[in-house]
């Protein structure tokens, strides 16, 4: 077998890895770049593999960085069969239907390359065994987000692991995912390779509450609108319920964020809270129509508001940052990882320039609280907990920048796995 590295070389996002099993190509992960200047020009590179050529596509969890290149794929003439687990595949649609309408101005790809690839889908449950190009793959359980997915693998009595992105063992809505198994290789993630969360989720978020609460202030969260939306609002109606005293009124403004609502509740026993889930999904506060964001405007406090994006790159919450940007009690949550070049990590560096829905520009005069705790990666201790079982003789990492990724490989290295590797785009390796 034959590995081509070629997305999330240089950086977090863009996942693209090319297995070649001596039968055909197999394409773990197809995401778009974001957040980085460089961006744009990455998504525009032509891929090492001609579309056509490619068997299949496996897909390890439904985020953009891990799915968004799919339709470019399709409209340049693949028309393998794609796999996932069958949440993946519903919040799979409703990422791509979204990412059609931004990309459809450059003739990238649209909603109909998006028709075109959705029915190519076939899924698979976790340890349900497939076959692809003489190669034998099942999924695993890699916490994340609903239905994410750790790959395995085997040909020629060899077995790679994928890791896709790693989960926390202790995510506050996910079961805790399993160790990666033996291995001869391990490809993985690298996010949170250079940090320990040393932050209490719970203890961020209910301080945020109760601030909001005592002091009748405006708190507006940034948020993904795929798991960490649906994390927050579950974790926040289960803290109103046990503190009733600081309820507050709760309004979710993402209609990507209401449609994987959704999906959770459809999936709500793959969680730890299946009836707060399904509760707190439920009886949202949602705003849909224009008059409704009206009836918002200058309002006093208290009040929450969660919307997306998680980094400030885009999404209806642009409006309220605007709408308040002159409150100096309001504050601004940025729940978790800020990635390089975007608004939130400027924000974080000490910025206070923003940019509005219609272009405008504005300073945020607001606080800004920060909290990693609220991440659903893993962090360095438990991306070594994870990798450590596997007793592979090589690993591979990807998806980090470049000190997580440079510090994670001396810690791998250190607890006994010799041989650690950070591929350049395009490097190739036999296995």
């Amino acid at each position: 077998m034959e590995l081509t590295f070629w997305g999330a070389t240089d950086d977090v996002t863009g996942s693209m890895t090319f297995l070649h099993t001596g039968s055909g190509y197999i394409l773990i992960d197809c995401g778009l770049a974001q957040g980085d200047n460089d961006s744009e020009k990455i998504n525009k590179l032509i891929p090492p593999i001609e579309p056509s050529t490619i068997e299949a596509i496996i897909i390890t969890h439904a985020h953009l960085d891990h799915t968004g290149f799919i339709p470019r794929m399709v409209k340049k003439g693949f028309r393998g069969r794609i796999y996932c687990t069958p949440p993946t595949s519903k919040l799979m649609q409703i990422i791509l239907m979204d990412s059609a309408k931004l990309n459809k101005e450059d003739n990238f790809y649209d909603s109909k390359d998006v028709n075109i690839s959705i029915p190519l889908v076939q899924t698979y449950e976790w340890n349900e065994v497939f076959e692809i190009a003489g190669a034998k793959l099942h999924f695993i359980p890699a916490g994340h987000i609903l239905g994410a997915s750790c790959l395995v693998v085997e040909k020629d009595d060899k077995k790679i692991v994928f890791s896709g992105d790693l989960g926390r063992f202790d995510d506050p809505i996910l079961h805790p995912h399993p160790y990666c198994p033996e291995a001869d290789v391990v490809v993985m993630e690298s996010t949170y390779g250079n940090r320990v969360r040393e932050s209490s989720l719970h203890e961020d978020l209910e301080k945020f509450l109760k601030k909001v609460a005592t002091e009748k202030r405006i708190g507006i969260i940034a948020s993904f609108a795929v798991a960490r939306g649906q994390t927050l609002l579950t974790l926040i109606h289960q803290f109103h319920q046990e503190y009733p005293e600081y309820k507050v009124r709760v309004v979710m403004d993402s209609p990507m964020m209401k449609a994987a609502n959704n999906v959770y509740k459809r999936y709500r026993d793959l969680t730890l809270y299946s009836e707060d889930v399904y509760d707190a999904l439920s009886d949202i506060d949602a705003i849909e129509f224009q008059k409704e964001w009206e009836s918002l405007r200058k309002k006093e406090g208290p009040l929450i508001i969660v919307s997306s994006s998680g980094m400030l790159t885009g999404g209806r919450i642009g409006r309220y940052l605007l709408n308040w940007h002159n409150d100096t009690k309001a504050i601004l949550l940025l729940a978790g990882y800020q990635g390089a070049d975007t608004p939130g990590r400027s924000l974080l560096a000490g910025s206070r320039t923003l940019v509005g829905p219609d272009d405008e520009v504005f300073e945020w005069n607001g606080e800004i609280w920060h909290s990693d705790a609220f991440s659903s990666h893993a962090d360095q201790g438990e991306l070594l907990e994870w990798v450590m079982p596997s007793q592979a003789k090589k690993v591979f990492l990807l998806h980090g920048e470049s000190s997580a990724k440079e510090i994670l490989k001396g810690k791998i290295k250190e607890a006994g796995i010799k041989e650690v590797i950070i591929p350049a785009r395009g490097e190739k390796f036999k296995i």
